[in-house]
């Protein structure tokens, strides 16, 4: 395992990861899942994938969360999303009690805080209040108007644990898959604009989707035909719902739900059970390579054969899918449900209550104390967190909760 320092230039092709097949790579686990991560690189002149594990989301709903960001136009929006988006979904009134609309909201709410505020772009050596300082003092000397990101956005696949759910979140081209007994089960849709529900949509606001036209030509120039490649919306972005990608939300008759490119979240939920084995979360470098039943046949081999290192599993993965008609960055998730991980729905509902009673008594309730600030584990080195660095994916400190 290879892990560059921090602060190495984001999205830059550093030294540590001139290589392609260079990895970073990370695990932990606790008494129902286990986990690993690994990214590369590939081919590609930079990083633009993201990823962050947190098994203990908030200290109190034994809530775990996973997600990869595959960013486009650069990487500061996907970085961003790795750092932020489990903290302000802690931040939903919903959160704990309605996990899956807490999960729906919050993608809508990461998009209106790019659209607003610039604390998207990088300024690692800037404090939080420094920055914001910086950015009153440019605006009060130059005048000069906050521009979203039009051209930059980012997938959002992500995948929470709690009790005996499993709720998948999903926008763009990054996919989740279960495995049953060794079947493939999606938990997510590949959101591309030549889909009917996505074209309709596109189309309704005003856009266009048209497709990559590749010339063949003979040893002599002459052009034998023209090969059809894939869809794009306007000619230039290849996925139908991301964050970001403010140019394509500029209908003010329309709702964020209905412009041609969307935040809006597929939401899917499904129930931990004996036959549940593991997730796997991984951006397209790997979809575009593998089916979802390779992948899965992939890791399972892996696991039935004594393999007990998910780190190394998920490296292997990556390899296999170097050079073969893709150069995409890579990046996967794995997470491995032990023997017993269905939790006992009475037990679990009694925790719950006991500890919203005691959150009552002290004058905390669930939905103030995550309102009010950062979640109680969620920004500290020990929680058991991997953030994605981009071009390294080394640890990092997420944004200050507070930083509205």
């Amino acid at each position: 395992e290879t892990q560059t320092p921090a602060s190495a230039p984001a999205g830059k092709a550093n030294p540590a990861m001139s290589d392609a097949t260079t990895k970073c790579s990370a695990g932990e686990e606790n008494d129902r899942i286990k986990y690993a991560t690994s990214s590369m690189k590939g081919f590609r002149d930079e990083m633009e994938d993201a990823l962050t594990a947190v098994l203990d989301l908030d200290g109190y709903s034994s809530t775990s969360f996973f997600g990869v960001y595959d960013g486009h136009g650069g990487a500061d929006v996907a970085l961003y999303c790795s750092r932020q988006f489990h903290i302000e979904l802690t931040k939903e009134p919903d959160y704990g009690n309605n996990l899956r609309t807490a999960l729906e909201h919050v993608y809508f709410r990461i998009d209106k805080k790019l659209k607003r505020s610039d604390e998207w772009k990088r300024e690692p050596a800037d404090p939080p209040v420094n920055r914001t300082l910086k950015n009153l003092l440019r605006a009060a000397l130059c005048e000069e108007r906050y521009v979203p990101p039009l051209q930059e956005g980012t997938t959002a696949c992500v995948a929470l644990i709690r009790g005996n759910q499993i709720i998948v979140g999903n926008i763009g081209d990054s996919r989740c898959v279960l495995s049953r007994n060794g079947q493939a089960n999606d938990l997510s849709t590949d959101h591309k604009p030549d889909l009917q529900q996505e074209r309709e949509r596109i189309v309704r606001a005003g856009g266009q989707v048209t497709r990559d036209e590749n010339p063949q030509r003979d040893i002599t120039g002459r052009l034998v035909s023209v090969d059809l490649g894939i869809h794009r919306i306007g000619g230039k972005l290849a996925i139908s719902r991301a964050i970001g990608d403010f140019q394509f939300k500029k209908n003010k008759a329309l709702s964020p739900a209905e412009q041609i490119v969307t935040c809006s979240p597929d939401i899917r939920t499904v129930d931990i059970t004996d036959d549940t084995e593991f997730l796997i979360i991984a951006s397209d470098g790997i979809w575009d390579v593998k089916s979802s039943q390779e992948a899965v046949d992939f890791v399972r081999q892996r696991l039935q054969s004594g393999e007990t290192d998910l780190r190394a599993i998920c490296e292997r993965l990556l390899d296999s899918c170097l050079g073969r008609r893709m150069s995409d960055n890579m990046s996967v998730i794995v997470v491995q449900f032990k023997a017993g991980a269905r939790a006992n729905p009475t037990a679990t509902a009694e925790a719950r209550a006991d500890e919203i009673e005691v959150n009552i008594e002290v004058g905390q309730s669930s939905s103030a104390n995550v309102e009010g600030g950062q979640p109680s584990n969620g920004n500290e080195d020990d929680d058991g967190s991997v953030n994605g660095c981009i071009g390294c994916f080394g640890r990092l400190d997420m944004f200050e909760a507070g930083e509205d």
